[in-house]
């Protein structure tokens, strides 16, 4: 029996350093999952339920490469007020896009150079569309519902 138990001992040892290793890839794994989920913005249900909630307009950015924490030009560095709108950020990639590519409302993604933005109030109606971020000003004055004639 005190040779098995060396053996046990020996084995546990050397086993220890591979489920570390599994341990880190593991937690690397999740955290790459994750990052291709949560990204600049938000996802579409959680973007408008939070507009709709708090009475905010969408920002949706179509743009060639995903934003992140809002850095670069083409993703409105220094410009956005999240007190004004929710963002929301889409790229080729996204399965998002192919949807909005076929809704005739966003036609001009398939002939205009990206970036593009729209502003959408909470049911989902064009507010704004523009190639530049819009200004905060533009935002601001802009009815988040639809208005009644």
């Amino acid at each position: 029996m005190q040779k098995y138990s060396r053996v046990f001992y020996l084995v546990g040892f050397l086993a220890m350093p591979l489920f570390i290793l599994l341990l880190v890839f593991g937690y690397i794994k999740i955290n790459q999952m994750a990052s291709e989920e949560i990204h600049w913005g938000h996802n579409k249900s959680f973007a408008f339920g939070q507009a709709s909630r708090e009475g905010k307009l969408i920002l949706l950015s179509v743009t060639k490469s995903r934003c992140e924490m809002l850095k670069g030009l083409e993703c409105g560095e220094g410009k956005p007020d999240l007190g004004t709108y929710v963002l929301l950020n889409f790229t080729p990639r996204d399965n998002e896009f192919q949807t909005l590519i076929l809704d005739d409302r966003f036609a001009s993604l398939k002939t205009d150079q990206l970036p593009q933005y729209f502003l959408l109030n909470a049911s989902g109606e064009i507010r704004h569309t523009s190639n530049q971020l819009p200004s905060v000003e533009e935002m601001q004055k802009l009815p988040k519902k639809e208005t009644s004639p």
